[in-house]
């Protein structure tokens, strides 16, 4: 579906504008963005039936945020990664945990991985910047989980943590194995 409508809307803008990059990066570049509109649209929706709109915004905002300046593995496929994110993102918000009892382990864990692992490697505007500033996606990164502790939100605990696992070695690994199968 999406990847049909990515064809269609980048056809229409090469007809239109002879200047507009090939039709492969077109289609990347648009199923990229209509993924990402499709899973926020998703979560929105099934946050408003469940009575959990500003957990989901919180969580989408938080994980994206961190993601942007951290980076992460990804799936090997786009129907894979809107199916996993949609599922996490309904269970983080329908979760049920204290800062106090789980948040703080989770968000001290999610600093950790944070200071180990971020930035990943796999950042495509940070290779455009260049090297230099890795170290300042890092701060921001360390900044962005350690503000949490003055906050102490759950949700932004479980966003922060969940999105810090897709750095280690092991989610690397694991989507490895699962590509070879």
């Amino acid at each position: 579906m999406i990847d049909k409508l990515s064809l269609r809307i980048a056809t229409f803008i090469r007809q239109n504008n002879e200047q507009a990059a090939s039709m492969d990066v077109l289609m990347f570049s648009l199923a990229v963005v209509l993924n990402a509109i499709f899973v926020a649209v998703m979560i929105i929706i099934i946050a408003i039936f469940t009575n959990r709109l500003p957990e989901a915004l919180a969580l989408l905002a938080s994980f994206v945020t961190l993601r942007f300046f951290s980076g992460g593995m990804h799936l090997p496929t786009s129907k894979l990664c809107n199916f996993i994110s949609i599922g996490l993102f309904v269970v983080l918000m329908l979760l049920p945990v204290s800062y106090w009892n789980a948040g703080l382990v989770l968000n001290s864990a999610a600093l950790a991985f944070v200071l180990l692992f971020a930035p990943t490697k796999d950042i495509m505007h940070l290779n455009l910047l260049g090297p230099k500033y890795t170290i300042h996606f890092k701060i921001v990164c360390v900044l962005l989980v350690s503000v949490n502790f003055w906050i102490q939100s759950p949700i932004l605990a479980l966003a922060f943590f969940s999105q810090t696992l897709t750095l280690t070695p092991i989610a690397y690994k694991g989507v490895a194995l699962f590509e070879r199968r």
